[in-house]
C-alpha cells in the first residue's frame, strides 16, 4: 500500500475507535417540562404557507 492510503485507513480506524468511546445513557429525557405539548410531529412543508397558483408566497413583497 502507498502512504496516503495507509494514513487514510489509519485515520478512519482512529475515528471509529473514538466514536465508540464514552458513556451513553439508556434513556434521554425530553427537554420540555412535563405537560407541555410537543409541536412535533407536524406536516412538512406547512400547507398553510404554500403559495397558491398565480400568487406570491406569503411574506414576499414586490415593489
Amino acid at each position: 500500500m502507498n502512504r496516503p492510503v495507509t494514513l487514510t485507513i489509519l485515520g478512519l480506524a482512529c475515528a471509529l475507535a473514538l466514536a465508540g468511546c464514552g458513556k451513553k445513557p439508556k434513556h434521554v429525557d425530553s427537554p420540555r417540562p412535563e405537560g407541555e405539548v410537543d409541536p412535533f410531529p407536524r406536516a412538512y412543508p406547512n400547507p398553510s404557507l404554500d403559495p397558491k397558483p398565480g400568487q406570491p408566497a406569503p411574506g414576499v413583497r414586490f415593489p
